[in-house]
């Protein structure tokens, strides 16, 4: 009885060492991102997508997976960085988090959207909204609502942004009617809730890139499927979605919440190279 108690013991000790060290073993996933119709100057046009930092949430590794992100994004040498949300969880280690933000650098541009986090609403106790100017200061274009537009090689790409709505700050009737609707316009929309896809129709936008989820952090690898323990009923869990010809990007994130696992769930960076077929 002792030893198969013991070999228990070690059982969890080993299980619980590797969940702490999967939540620092930061991915890239690379995706062809389809845009038909769109100029052939932004064939090849190299999109990275980071998400839910969850800066400063005790007890965590977030900084570390942070860190390693950010190193992943800028060798991917992207042309465009987006930040789908949650960068902290209050005031607690934003400096750090800076430095980070700092390096992120690509030519046409860093544009992120808020999420319910950093607005201070969760069901994780003890978090607390940030000042957005902690993260504009950093050179990170934010959108609250609102749409801009970068040339390159003398084509347009517009990146749309929805505020969080688990608050009430989103507006995406605002977002839509401020879209460059020319067929040649790459079109790219940033929420941190996937829902956000339900409120466009197909053509308003190639790509809706979101997060929040964390891919379920701790899933359960059942035959034919993973089961999210975070979310049992999230309707868009992880992953590329077709939503009625609506294309919609849900990432693992970098971060954890509540506790400093991941199990059967990477974080990850994801980057997308357009093809306009």
């Amino acid at each position: 009885m002792l030893r198969a108690a013991a070999a228990v013991d070690v059982a969890a000790a080993l299980s619980l060492a590797y969940m702490v060290h999967q939540a620092q073993w930061v991915r890239r996933v690379d995706r062809d991102l389809p845009a038909p119709g769109v100029a052939t100057e932004l064939d090849g046009l190299v999109v990275a997508q980071l998400s839910d930092f969850h800066a400063g949430f005790v007890p965590s590794f977030n900084l570390r997976a942070t860190r390693k992100a950010v190193d992943l994004t800028l060798a991917a040498a992207p042309d465009v960085i987006t930040i789908t949300g949650d960068f902290a969880c209050g005031p607690r280690d934003v400096g750090e988090l800076q430095c980070q933000l700092r390096r992120l650098t690509a030519p046409l541009g860093v544009f992120a959207v808020l999420g319910n986090h950093d607005h201070g609403h969760s069901k994780a106790p003890f978090v607390q909204g940030i000042d957005p100017r902690l993260v504009s200061e950093c050179g990170v274009r934010l959108l609250m609502n609102e749409t801009v537009s970068v040339e390159h090689r003398g084509a347009t790409v517009q990146i749309g942004g929805v505020d969080d709505r688990d608050g009430a700050y989103d507006d995406l009737p605002a977002v839509l009617a401020r879209l460059d609707r020319r067929p040649d316009v790459l079109r790219l929309l940033l929420s941190h809730h996937a829902a956000a896809v339900h409120g466009t129709r197909a053509g308003d936008f190639h790509l809706v890139l979101s997060g929040d989820t964390h891919g379920g952090q701790l899933c359960l690898p059942l035959p034919g499927r993973r089961v999210l323990l975070s979310d049992l009923s999230a309707e868009f869990a992880e992953g590329a979605y077709d939503v009625g010809g609506r294309l919609l990007y849900v990432t693992r994130g970098v971060g954890t919440s509540m506790l400093p696992l991941r199990a059967f769930c990477r974080p990850e960076i994801v980057v997308f190279r357009v093809r306009a077929e």
